[in-house]
């Protein structure tokens, strides 16, 4: 049997559930339950960790049963956890899984949330959502207190789609920055239609819609889909597993293209670490953003996370609080700048010509139609990013609608090195337009600038 047939095979086994998994979920909530009265008791427990060692070993060595495994009911969820995000792995590990398990259903919608991972600097939730339809939902969550406001220290958001099926969770994480998070809050779910079928993940289209080959976005904004069903979850935060944070001062500075970075603190929490930044006010350009990595005196690698926030004055990447090693280096590839006198560039929509254009952003195409102008830019590995905003000559300022990409695979190699940006400015009548840049540049450091931190 090859390894292709063998991988079948486990999944056939695993389309139902197993006996020795029967009541998995009752266990794991009773050893929550006899953990936290032993706490209160002074009783040493056994923890969850020793439960999922065996998957941590599995999931990690093997990707065939780390997918199959998520046919499984809440195995699935551990194998997902531990397999694609660090941070999370090692925070299961070591027990900080909150327990949740509550369901609710509107209008044949059944959302459910099943498990947190908390610490002071986010909230990660694990939750379904399923009906009868034919197309994948969509969820726009808000995360409140109990009196209904936005809880202190929110910092945003980010949430998905499941990786492939219905019954695949979800992951939302809402960030916070080190202030100490309520007991009680409330998660509302506002779920709509995506209309993209859950067989194709396309956008469903009439049979008789002509066929677009247009590269830009459609210059009309689309309206939202309605509201199908609206979810509050009340939510209670279980003080004794909410990983207590550290913060270490670093206080180095760092030249990086000729710019001084003053490292200040570094603050290591259970789900990831973040390395605030100062830079020197005689800079002339503003970091927007580092590529980097830290590794620890065993070679435990942690990079960035899949989803950041904030600007160049802060940086987070996957957490070491759970290593034993004392020994970490910060390792510098990258650097992304705004130079202040680069700001923006005026691009004349009648000639073609800017009075300046960054490096890396060439091959410029104006088209006018139906009031709207439509600008395509060769912008290769993205190195100019545009700002949200772009300005008329009498100073009125815009917002940028959707925008699309493409890319091609010029050398054969794999990597699709050439990347076009369409943009399109919405009834527009001026000859001119200003428009704001987030990067101009980026400096890449070979070898990488390493900067030895304290743990």
């Amino acid at each position: 049997m090859n390894r292709t047939e063998e991988y079948w095979a486990l999944v056939a086994q695993l389309r139902e559930t197993p006996p020795e998994l029967a009541g998995t979920v009752d266990r794991a909530r009773a050893r929550a339950r006899r953990k936290r009265r032993g706490k209160r008791l002074g009783i040493p427990l056994a923890s969850l960790g020793g439960v999922a060692a065996a998957f941590v070993v599995l999931v990690n060595c093997s990707t065939p049963f780390a997918m199959a495994c998520r046919r499984v009911p809440f195995v699935r969820e551990l194998a997902q956890a531990v397999a694609f995000q660090p941070s999370l792995k090692a925070a299961f590990e070591n027990d900080y899984v909150q327990p949740v398990g509550q369901s609710q259903t509107q209008n044949g919608i059944t959302a459910t949330v099943e498990y947190l991972i908390v610490d002071q600097t986010s909230l990660n939730v694990f939750y379904t959502l399923s009906w009868a339809g034919e197309t994948w939902l969509d969820v726009v969550p808000d995360l409140l207190d109990e009196n209904g406001a936005s809880p202190e220290g929110s910092r945003g958001a980010s949430w998905g789609d499941p990786a492939g099926t219905e019954e695949d969770y979800r992951l939302m994480t809402f960030y916070f920055d080190g202030a100490v998070l309520p007991e009680k809050l409330q998660l509302v779910l506002e779920v709509s239609d995506s209309g993209r079928d859950k067989v194709t993940n396309q956008l469903a289209a009439p049979t008789d819609a002509p066929v677009d080959s247009s590269p830009w976005p459609d210059a009309e904004s689309s309206a939202p889909s309605p509201v199908l069903a609206e979810f509050t979850f009340p939510l209670t935060i279980d003080p004794s597993l909410l990983g207590p944070g550290r913060t270490v001062e670093v206080g180095q500075w760092v030249e990086l293209d000729g710019q001084r970075l003053y490292l200040d603190q570094l603050t290591i929490d259970p789900t990831r670490m973040e390395l605030t930044l100062e830079a020197d006010p005689d800079n002339t350009a503003e970091l927007r953003s580092l590529d980097c990595y830290a590794l620890d005196g065993a070679g435990n690698r942690y990079g960035k996370p899949s989803i950041t926030y904030g600007g160049g004055e802060a940086i987070q990447l996957e957490s070491c609080y759970f290593s034993e090693n004392q020994d970490l280096t910060l390792y510098i590839e990258e650097a992304q700048w705004l130079d202040k006198d680069r700001t923006s560039f005026t691009l004349d929509l009648t000639t073609g010509e800017a009075d300046w254009l960054p490096e890396n952003l060439t091959d410029v195409t104006i088209e006018r139609r139906e009031g709207n102008v439509y600008l395509s830019f060769r912008n290769d590995d993205q190195v100019v990013t545009f700002d949200g905003y772009y300005y008329d000559p009498e100073g009125g300022e815009h917002t940028w609608g959707s925008m699309s990409m493409s890319s091609i695979d010029e050398d054969g190699d794999g990597r699709n090195e050439a990347l076009t940006e369409y943009r399109v400015l919405r009834d527009y009548p001026w000859d001119t337009v200003t428009i704001g840049l987030s990067s101009n540049r980026v400096t890449a450091f070979d070898p990488p600038v390493q900067v030895n931190l304290p743990f």
